[in-house]
């Protein structure tokens, strides 16, 4: 097996050159073994194998396979897309360009995005579509793929006697052993390297907001993605691929114990709003609505010998923000630029500390109910600057930021969503984050 890339070559040993000793003999042998194959694991797996990685990618759904997520990709990650050499083909499921609009009392303002890469607009893409496509350019970069495959347990506990360097796993045609110089579980919020090696959430922000969706064909659609403030919900509509559109429904939670028939809730609310319900007329609602109340926020320990954690696995934030799917792609990045230079247990930790409490901050914010008052006095502001509308809008895309571009010009909002960053986040900082150790 080749060596662990950045492994110590003298010296006293380290867990990874203990790793780079695993051989064929002991089991199937790569250089990475990735629990999870959608956003984060797929990226992740296309990006090491380009670098002439061996990487085992499991899942234990068969792709194509949905699930449930936010849709939305701003410009950003539309970039990163195109890196990535997937952007034609996502592309050729025809989501249409959107840019954002807000909804409330009869007023409403339009505004794109800063550009980057010439591209002011978002998309929605569902999962179905979006993670089959980055599966198969992770295969076809070189990662081996083991569908249907469920992980039961790992090879090594995970602590500095003893790392993690494989997986033991079911397939369709038995049991399994996947070995590797590093387990990354990139296995979403239930992620079972992380029960496994005992990585719990830590920094946990709870949610006083729900959200519910299904999927709809044959609306009206236009250019935008459109937010329909009523207070204390928010409902929204996204023109999605392949003719399909994402009809979303955010609303309190403390409402969800008194909602009997959740179908037929979902069906009166979305058209209670006029605008709406025009679009859906004559349209098809071909899913069931899918959704949940368990949206708190969280951190979890996301390295440790052996072992790592990316995207929803290591750090979630209310769908709200929708964050997912850039998270996915931007963990996946910095921890194989790590991999790679050898240095991922210190890089990837502190870069996730850094680059996350801003919008973790932030997020506080999104997972609360909308009130009339304050609606109104953003939506003053917003109709009658579009620079700040913007900037407000380009919250979701990372090119500005709300302590620092939009709470401060806008009248009572930091009332609403924090004087700062460090008053918002103390009450759950109080607890370090590498408190939860790894068993």
């Amino acid at each position: 097996m080749k060596p662990f890339p950045g492994a110590v070559r003298s010296g006293a040993l380290s867990h990874q050159t203990e790793m780079s000793t695993v051989t064929p003999a002991n089991g199937l042998a790569f250089d990475a073994v990735i629990v999870g194959a959608r956003a984060a694991g797929a990226s992740l797996a296309l990006l090491l194998a380009r670098a002439g990685w061996r990487v085992a990618l499991i899942d234990r759904a068969s792709f194509p396979s949905d699930t449930m997520s936010t849709h939305v990709i701003y410009p950003n990650t539309i970039a990163r897309l195109d890196a990535f050499g997937v952007l034609d083909r996502v592309m050729a499921h025809r989501p249409p360009p959107l840019y954002t609009a807000w909804h409330h009392e009869g007023r409403m303002f339009v505004a794109p995005h800063q550009p980057i890469e010439g591209r002011d607009w978002a998309i929605c893409v569902r999962r179905i579509t979006l993670d089959a496509i980055l599966l198969d350019q992770a295969r076809a970069a070189g990662a081996t793929v083991f569908e249907n495959t469920q992980v039961d347990s790992l090879v090594g506990a995970g602590t500095m006697a003893d790392p993690v360097r494989g997986v033991m796993a079911t397939t369709p045609g038995g049991p399994i052993t996947i070995l590797g110089t590093v387990v990354v579980g990139a296995d979403g919020v239930s992620s079972t390297v992380a029960s496994l090696v005992g990585a719990k959430r830590t920094r946990v922000m709870p949610t006083e907001t729900m959200l519910y969706f299904a999927y709809w064909t044959g609306a009206k659609g236009r250019n935008t993605q459109d937010f329909f403030f009523e207070a204390p919900w928010v409902c929204a509509h996204f023109p999605a691929d392949d003719d399909h559109h994402v009809i979303t429904m955010n609303g309190p939670i403390a409402e969800r114990a008194g909602i009997r028939n959740l179908e037929e809730f979902y069906l009166q609310k979305i058209q209670s709003i006029p605008a709406l319900r025009a679009r859906l007329e004559g349209a098809t609602k071909v899913s069931r609505v899918l959704g949940t109340t368990r949206l708190e926020g969280y951190y979890r320990q996301h390295t440790g010998p052996g072992w790592a954690l990316i995207g929803d696995a290591a750090h979630f934030k209310h769908p709200a923000g929708a964050q997912g799917i850039w998270d996915a792609f931007e963990s996946s990045r910095v921890l194989a630029d790590g991999l790679i230079a050898g240095d991922w247990m210190t890089r990837y930790p502190h870069w996730r500390d850094r680059e996350s409490r801003e919008f973790y901050a932030f997020s506080k914010h999104l997972a609360e109910p909308p009130g009339n008052e304050g609606m109104r006095r953003t939506m003053d502001i917003l109709i009658q600057d579009a620079g700040l509308a913007r900037r407000m809008v380009d919250v979701w895309a990372r090119t500005s930021r709300p302590w620092v571009d939009v709470i401060p010009f806008i009248e009572g909002m930091d009332t609403v969503a924090g004087a700062s960053i460090e008053a918002v986040l103390a009450p759950y900082e109080a607890t370090p984050l590498d408190a939860a150790a790894s068993a």
